[in-house]
């Protein structure tokens, strides 16, 4: 450890070297293979995700294929026939890579021994082309294309294999290659599969579904032996230590490794050949540049801060992190003692040595209950004052990069690898938020709140409460957090009063979360599709010119009436009263905040209106939950009583003449069903059967105790279930007026039928309210059930335009109004 306030600019540390050594093998296996390691492997949760995501791809590609042909038409007018000049360079690089790349791999990895390597291409070529042979005598030489379907010339069958076994081979070898080689090989990949289109081997879905079986097959084949964990074995690490000049025993990897770098720990070997102090060794390997580059484009576009400064080389990364080690030692704050750095070996990779303290990390010492006195927690604020000072941000606070020395009640800070000079405030506040959240695991909310108070000014303390929440911490703390999630709201509370301060508002930290994204790309979705319902619409506009509007003025009437139901339903859901106004005054601003949060928005304004109207936050949780829950039982129950009535009514290959924007509809409607299938699965998993109870079981008691206070008033009761069943029975009543509007009639319970179907699917679309997806569906319906598909697209615009389009307007001003009277 280096003495606070000395320069270590006279270590070892500041001779960077890139020596040649022998010791270990240079040859061609080094620039085709990555390093072998210690030949440990593990199954990936990561490869069951790609696994399912690659079965869904290939039930969404079938379901294409089956009942859409534009994509692939559209996409063959434009690459194919391919310019005659370049015909010659077409079929080189699909013969190259389709048959040319399996057979250089297969060779290659029989020839260097890799029998793993061997193993795992034979397995995912053998699945691959066992699934292949499956779908083609299922789906017959037309790929499972209608009849009559001609594309330019091209076969129709699927899927293409030797495309799929070539996808297998490349991605079952891709783990084992070094990187320059699986860069080769994901653009031969590319290349393969746009030369196998453009040249009339595949169709563009038929391509991409065979691409689709075979990684599929591969991970599978991952899934079921595991994959290399790409660590350099412990005698790798300990050459590459000697060719920089370290010597070290007992060299072993640390448990929680990080991406990008490979993390060691080793004792080192004195002169004299006695044991020394600990040494932590960092190997930036083959992984290090990739590492940086899409963590920083990540950032880059999800945070308003970007991270720290962008390095290219593995060299540059070293040597920046040793740097800031450096400057963060000259400021005064405890480091780690640099003893060298480097590049070695023939993959020339990067190394970082440095002496580590005598004490544990803070993870550890919450694994082994060390005890940490307030002197030390202390101790550690002070380091981060200095660091402050000097504007340094760490970047990576988490307990693995904080390490205790007990004895002598002081911190050291480790890693700074993704440390910034001339930090922002923001940055510094993280910091702040980081060692906050790091001690609360290991002492507690309170003990961490009360350090925090005392080592911080408010001001600076201010700052980082602001940024306590996960978003704003690092990937390793969030990690450790995630099964105490009430621990940073205690902490955010104990600290502010700790200090005598108000709390103040988080800082959203992210450009974009997720739940956004997921929004603007359900959005786009439901867009699309409702822009195809709208050109239907129009397509039929002398059928709406042409309705009976005293129908139309009916079916406004019993649209806005089921606002006045939803109402009903929620002064039920709560066991004191309710002013009826501002309650429906709620249930309006509920159509705007549905369309711009969906269902958790309106949630969340109905719970936040009870508390409002002072009700405590648990009982307003579980007013909300019951509303929700009876609605969805309602709903339940007039579906299975109205499917019986409306059987014989609906004949589901009626809609097979429609629009693909139709159309897709069956492929959301498979993926509810595939994404049921995968929940049900997982919940037959007897540990995550016994997570989701444990995460269910309180919110459950909470949920039936109000309800059973409710259920002690009949009146309440039958105004909850009363609301619920009236709201449904409204919006169908309100589509089968539509229907009337045109001369059309279909029986109630067929109208219920169709709309919570639709309603399934809709809600299975990630578009704010279903919009687009549930017009397509009710389409789909109506015309199975025998109304005329000019007719059901008018009906459907017009009760969609009292129930989805129209509404959020007022919502807005409603919501407008009740937010400025402090009702929500």
């Amino acid at each position: 450890m280096s003495t606070p306030g000395v320069p270590q600019a006279a270590a070892p540390a500041a001779r960077l070297k890139s020596q040649s050594r022998p010791g270990l093998l240079r040859s061609w296996r080094s620039a085709v293979f990555a390093t072998a390691g210690d030949g440990q492997r593990r199954r990936r949760g990561t490869d069951g995700v790609r696994l399912a995501c690659a079965v869904l791809a290939l039930v969404c590609c079938l379901l294409i294929i089956r009942f859409d042909s534009r994509v692939d038409r559209a996409i063959v007018q434009v690459i194919h026939p391919p310019p005659w000049s370049i015909t010659w360079l077409v079929t080189v690089v699909y013969q190259a890579g389709s048959l040319g790349v399996v057979i250089v791999l297969v060779a290659l990895a029989l020839i260097a021994r890799r029998w793993l390597i061997a193993r795992d291409i034979a397995l995912s070529a053998a699945v691959a082309a066992a699934v292949s042979g499956i779908l083609v005598a299922v789906l017959g030489s037309r790929g499972g294309r209608p009849a009559g379907v001609v594309i330019g010339g091209y076969d129709l069958s699927f899927p293409v294999l030797r495309i799929a076994l070539f996808m297998a081979v490349a991605t079952a070898a891709l783990p084992y290659l070094a990187r320059g080689m699986q860069r080769l090989v994901e653009i031969f990949i590319a290349l393969t599969a746009l030369a196998t289109a453009v040249g009339g081997h595949g169709l563009p879905l038929n391509v991409g579904g065979s691409l689709v079986i075979g990684w599929g097959a591969a991970v599978a084949v991952r899934l079921v032996f595991g994959s290399p964990l790409g660590l350099p074995s412990v005698d790798d690490v300990r050459l590459l230590l000697r060719e920089i000049g370290v010597s070290a025993s007992n060299v072993r990897p640390v448990p929680r490794q990080v991406w990008g770098v490979a993390r060691y720990q080793a004792t080192e070997t004195r002169p004299d050949g006695s044991p020394g102090g600990r040494l932590g060794i960092d190997v930036y390997g083959r992984d290090a540049a990739d590492a940086k580059l899409l963590t920083k484009a990540g950032r880059f576009l999800l945070y308003r801060d970007s991270g720290p400064t962008f390095t290219i080389t593995r060299l540059q990364q070293v040597e920046r992190e040793a740097y800031l080690t450096l400057r963060a030692g000259q400021a005064g704050a405890a480091v780690p003692e640099l003893v060298e750095a480097g590049t070695a070996g023939p993959a020339k990779d990067a190394l970082l040595v440095y002496r580590l303290p005598a004490g544990p990390s803070l993870a550890e010492a919450e694994a082994e209950a060390t005890k940490i006195s307030d002197a030390g927690l202390d101790d550690l604020y002070r380091q981060l004052l200095i660091l402050r000072r000097a504007r340094i941000a760490h970047g990576a606070v988490s307990g693995d990069t904080l390490r205790a020395q007990p004895a002598a009640n002081s911190m050291i800070l480790t890693q700074f690898r993704n440390a910034s000079s001339s930090a922002s405030p923001d940055q510094l506040d993280r910091d702040a938020a980081s060692v906050m959240a790091a001690t609360a695991l290991l002492v507690g909310a309170e003990r961490a709140a009360a350090a925090a108070a005392r080592g911080l000014p408010p001001q600076i303390l201010q700052g980082a409460l602001r940024q306590l929440h996960a978003p704003a911490l690092d990937p390793a703390l969030r990690r450790n957090l995630r099964r105490k999630r009430d621990l940073l709201p205690d902490l955010r509370q104990r600290a502010a009063e700790a200090a005598s301060i108000e709390l103040p508002t988080l800082v959203e930290p992210r450009r974009v979360s997720w739940a956004t994204l997921l929004m603007v790309i359900g959005t786009l979705v439901g867009g699309w599709v409702l822009i195809g319902v709208l050109l239907d619409v129009s397509k039929s506009f002398d059928t709406v010119i042409g309705a009976s509007w005293l129908w139309v003025i009916m079916a406004f009437l019993l649209a806005q009436l089921a606002y006045v139901a939803s109402a009903v339903e929620s002064i039920g859901s709560v066991a004191g009263p309710l002013p009826f106004g501002r309650v429906l005054g709620t249930e309006i601003a509920n159509t705007f905040s549905a369309l711009a949060g969906g269902t958790a928005a309106v949630f969340a304004t109905r719970v936040r209106f009870y508390q409002k109207q002072g009700y405590d936050t648990s009982t307003a949780l579980s007013s909300g939950a019951i509303m929700t829950t009876v609605s969805w039982v309602t709903t339940l129950v007039l579906l299975l009583i109205s499917l019986p009535f409306a059987w014989g009514s609906i004949h589901l290959d009626a809609g097979s003449h429609l629009s693909g924007d139709s159309k897709l509809v069956w492929v959301i409607l498979a993926v509810v069903v595939l994404v049921a299938l995968a929940a049900g699965l997982l919940l037959a998993v007897p540990r995550l059967r016994r997570l989701a109870a444990d995460k269910a079981r309180p919110k459950l008691h909470s949920i039936l105790g109000n309800f059973r206070e409710i259920a002690r008033s009949p009146g309440k009761l039958t105004l909850l279930v009363g609301g619920a069943v009236a709201r449904e029975l409204l919006i169908a009543m309100s589509l089968s007026v539509s229907l009337r509007a045109f001369d059309d009639h279909l029986r109630l319970p067929v109208v219920i039928v169709v709309i919570r179907l639709s309603a399934m699917i809709g809600g299975a679309s990630p578009s704010p309210g279903g919009m687009g997806v549930v017009e397509a569906g009710l389409i789909l319906g109506l015309t199975a059930a025998g109304v005329a598909e000019a007719d059901a697209t008018a009906a459907v615009f017009i009760q969609r335009l009292f129930t989805a389009y129209l509404p959020p307007i007022w919502g807005w001003v409603t919501l407008v109004w009740m937010r400025k009277r402090d009702y929500l």
